[in-house]
This record gives structure tokens, C-alpha cells and sequence, in this order.
């Protein structure tokens, strides 16, 4: 069928089949066009997020430079996915991004006629940008600032004013950090900075909270006894988790552990007797002896002066002597005395619930779970409650569940998976849509147009109609019947050779 009769079939055509063609042809047309633009669609990725917005203008400054192409959507710069890391890389080798602030780049441009006081102020922007860039290197912290007060020095007082620091941190969502790591920024900041102490460095959050303020010391007693409770807890879940992965296997056991501690320091002291031994405490002995002798003269002065002899005929005294003794013995019932000290941080119980996956095994090519029995469940409820320690008197609790655990996929895995599957479903569904389009619409309108017409049926003569062309034909037979007579007439001869030929035949 040639073009030309496709066309004259279809200007045959009513006017709303002609209109229904025309918008097949458009639909047609809109969706291959559609499909091209889907097929040749960038997929952009992340190249970074979170960005200050230094370094955010920074990096689009220099993709612009590189002509890159990128979308901005919120904190994050997009870039075409097979470009991700290599501008990456571009973009470190020429120091992008610096991670907020100013650093010690700041004089790697020598600018002549800079003033001590300006050169002094960059000083001190550089070091706060570089211990901000220092202390984000934290696996807890998302961006973090420093203010750093540098007092001038001056020879005309003697009272020397000391620097402080101030640093102010955002966290990650779900990230505490420890009270050594507290310590360990503010020593970093007061290690990087002259003469800086630190009591004179202080920490807060982004919401506020005080972390770090060395004259407080209940802040500081507070953060290293929770300190201490999560280290408890942890040492329970560490021991609890590597002694069950060694029955059941790795990675097939979670252990969480809740310990009370008792943060009181108790000093007691006790006095006891013991009637039952009875010790000498002292001896008292008291002992008195006198005795007496004769005394010759007479009384008076002339017999006491020297050199005087006592008369022969004088009269002796009579002699006495006396003699006493006593003792006085304690006796004491004995005791002791005891001073104790209970120690500060004692665990007063322990709370631990244990998750145990069960078993998998492969049936025609599909994974069957299968529970642990009680039996197991109960050994290991057991073992649990040796390795803690388990005092019912003091509360403690332990608990062993078994349910099966889901299986995650890494990150970094789950989004190759996703980008291989985006990437067949990119070549797949254009060619399905172009199979269906060509089945289901360009081949019925080529059959439709291919198509012969129908033959117009005959129209039905009325009778006068009929006698009409019955005498038109008789008329035309006499004219015919006229024209051979006068042609035989004219040749006889020609006319007697077309007779011959036809009765042979």
C-alpha cells in the first residue's frame, strides 16, 4: 500500500478517528522523548555535607572554576556520581575544604605593611581555627569553635594577666562525650597556647550545658562517677559477650548490663569486749619499815655543843622499831577496737538481659530459622549468673531471650547494591516502555492504516430506475446495430474476413 493511498484511507477517516490518531502520534512521541531524557539523566551524589559556610563557598567556588556541574540541596553539594572522588581528591590537594575557620594559611601570603596589631590578631585567628579543625578530628564531635583572650602585655604594670580559652562543641545525635575526653581538649587547648592554664579553659555544648569548669567540683565528681558506671557496665557486657560468642559464634549475642553503684564512703568503727579473758591492767605494792636506838647526855644545849663529853653517870633511852606492807592489783576484761572504711563505688546489683540468635540452615535454596530449645536457654541463664556473680538479696536480674537477629548490610555495600540496581532499572525500563509502545500502539495503528477498504455496497434500484437502464441499453444496442450495417456497406470485404475469423474461432 502506497503512502498515497494511506493518506486518501485516512482523509476518509471521521473527524474523531483522525483526532484520536494525531494524539496516539503525540502520546507516542512525548513518551520516546521522555524516556531519551531519563536514559541520559546524571545521577548526582553527595561530595559533601555539613560544611561550613566558608568552606561550602569555597568548594562551589571552585567547581564553577573546574565547571563542574552541581546542585545544592540543603547543607549538602551535589556532583555526578562518576566524579565523587575524584574531586575529592582535586579538591584536597588544593586545601578544600579547610574545615572551618582560618588556619596557619593565613600567612602563606606575605602582605607588606601589616601592623603588629593585625599580624597579632591573624595569630590569633589562625590558632583558633587550627585547634577548631583539631578538635572536629573527634569522632563524637560535629563542629566545634574556639575564643581564645590573649591579654596584652605592657611595661608599665606589673600585674600579668593570664589567656583563656572558650570552646563550644556540637555534637553528633546519640554522642556523649567522656569526661576524659574533656580533659583531653582542655589540655589541648591550653598545651597550644602560651601561658594558658587549665583551670582558665572552658567548655560547653551547643545547647548550653557546662562540660568542662575545673573550680566546680561537683561537676567534675559527677561526670567521673557516671564515667565510672558506664566503665562498669561495659567491663559486665565485654566479659558477658566474648564468653557466649564462644559457645553460640560471632556476632550472635547482645549483652547490656545495668549496674547500681553505691558512691558513699562509709567509716565505721567498733569497740568489742571479750569477758571471757580477763588481763592484769596494773600492780600497786606499798611497803614501810622503822626502827629506833639509844641517846646518851642530857637534853639540852651544853650536851649538843662539840667537844663536850657526856657524863659517865648519864641514863640511856630505851630503842622501837615498826614494820608495813601493802598491794593493790586491776584487773581489766579485754577488748578490741576496729575502724573500717567501706570502699567508695560498690556495686550494690547487677541487671543483665542477653538476646541469643538462633540457628539457620538451608532447605532448597532457602533459609530456615530454627529457635534455640529452653534447655539451651536455661544453660546459658546459668553461665550468666556464675559470671556475675548472681545475689538474689541484693536484686539482681538476669534475663535470656532467644530471637532471630536481621541481618544488616554495611553501608557502603547496601548503597553499591541500590546504585547497581538503579542502574539496570535505567537501560531495563526504557526498553520495556519502547517494546510496549511499539506492540500496543505503533502496530495496531500500521495494521489499522494497512487494512483495505470495504467495498461500498451496492444501492438498490427502484423499478423506474431499472426500466430506466434497460431502454438507455436498447437504445445503445440500435445505435451499435446501425453503425455495423453501415460499416459492411462500406467495406463488404473487410467486414466478410472479420466473419471468417470469428467462425473459426
Amino acid at each position: 500500500m502506497a503512502w498515497t493511498d494511506i493518506l486518501n484511507q485516512i482523509k476518509a477517516w471521521p473527524l474523531k478517528k483522525k483526532i484520536s490518531l494525531i494524539a496516539i502520534i503525540v502520546l507516542t512521541i512525548s513518551l520516546m522523548v521522555g524516556i531519551m531524557l531519563w536514559s541520559e539523566r546524571v545521577d548526582y551524589q553527595v561530595l559533601y555535607s555539613n560544611l561550613t559556610q566558608e568552606d561550602a563557598g569555597q568548594v562551589i567556588n571552585k567547581l564553577k572554576e573546574m565547571k563542574v556541574p552541581f546542585r545544592v540541596d540543603g547543607n549538602a553539594i551535589y556532583v555526578p556520581n562518576n566524579k565523587v572522588y575524584e574531586l575529592r581528591l582535586e579538591l584536597a590537594a588544593q586545601g578544600v575544604p579547610q574545615g572551618g575557620g582560618v588556619g596557619f594559611e593565613i600567612f602563606d601570603k606575605t602582605t607588606l605593611g601589616v601592623t603588629e596589631f593585625v599580624q597579632r590578631l591573624n595569630y590569633v585567628r589562625a590558632l583558633q581555627g587550627e585547634l577548631a579543625r583539631t578538635i572536629r578530628q573527634l569522632s563524637e564531635v560535629d563542629q566545634a569553635r574556639v575564643h581564645i583572650a590573649i591579654p596584652e602585655r605592657t611595661i608599665f604594670t606589673e600585674k600579668e594577666e593570664k589567656p583563656s580559652a572558650s570552646v563550644v562543641l556540637k555534637l553528633k545525635a546519640g554522642r556523649v562525650l567522656s569526661q576524659g575526653q574533656i580533659g583531653g581538649i582542655v589540655h589541648l587547648v591550653s598545651s597550644s597556647v602560651e601561658g594558658l592554664v587549665p583551670d582558665h579553659v572552658t567548655i560547653i555544648d551547643n545547647m548550653g550545658n557546662m562540660l568542662s569548669k575545673p573550680a566546680d567540683g561537683d561537676i567534675v565528681a559527677d561526670a567521673k562517677q557516671r564515667d565510672y558506671q558506664k566503665a562498669v557496665d561495659k567491663d559486665y557486657e565485654t566479659k558477658l559477650a566474648s564468653m557466649l560468642e564462644g559457645i553460640v559464634g560471632k556476632g550472635k549475642v547482645i549483652v547490656r548490663a545495668s549496674t547500681k553503684v553505691d558512691y558513699s564512703q562509709v567509716e565505721k568503727t567498733e569497740e568489742s569486749f571479750d569477758p571471757d579473758t580477763i588481763a592484769m591492767r596494773n600492780v600497786q605494792r606499798t611497803q614501810e619499815k622503822s626502827g629506833g636506838g639509844s641517846s646518851g647526855g642530857i637534853p639540852g644545849v651544853l650536851s649538843n655543843q662539840p667537844g663536850q663529853q657526856p657524863p659517865a653517870s648519864a641514863p640511856t633511852a630505851s630503842s622501837t622499831s615498826s614494820q608495813k606492807s601493802s598491794e593493790n592489783i586491776n584487773y581489766e576484761v579485754s577488748r578490741s577496737v576496729s575502724k573500717i572504711i567501706q570502699p567508695r563505688g560498690e556495686v550494690k546489683s547487677v541487671s543483665v538481659a542477653v538476646l541469643v540468635d538462633g540457628t539457620y540452615t538451608k532447605q532448597k535454596d532457602k533459609t530456615v530459622y530454627r529457635a534455640r530449645s529452653e534447655e539451651e536457654l536455661r544453660k546459658y541463664n546459668e553461665i550468666v549468673k556464675a559470671a556475675i556473680g548472681f545475689n538474689k538479696d541484693r536484686g539482681d536480674q538476669v534475663i535470656v531471650e532467644n530471637v532471630p537477629f536481621e541481618t544488616v548490610p554495611e553501608e557502603g555495600e547496601k548503597v553499591d547494591y541500590m546504585r547497581a540496581i538503579i542502574s539496570i532499572f535505567k537501560y531495563l525500563v526504557p526498553l520495556a516502555l519502547i517494546v510496549l509502545i511499539i506492540f500496543f500502539v505503533i502496530k495496531p495503528v500500521i495494521e489499522t492504516l494497512k487494512a483495505a477498504p470495504r467495498p461500498l455496497p451496492a444501492p438498490v434500484e427502484s423499478p423506474a430506475a431499472k426500466l430506466s437502464v434497460e431502454a438507455e441499453a436498447l437504445a445503445e444496442g440500435e445505435m451499435r446495430k446501425d453503425a455495423i450495417v453501415d460499416a459492411v456497406k462500406k467495406d463488404p470485404r473487410k467486414a466478410s474476413m472479420i466473419l471468417k475469423e470469428w467462425l473459426s474461432e
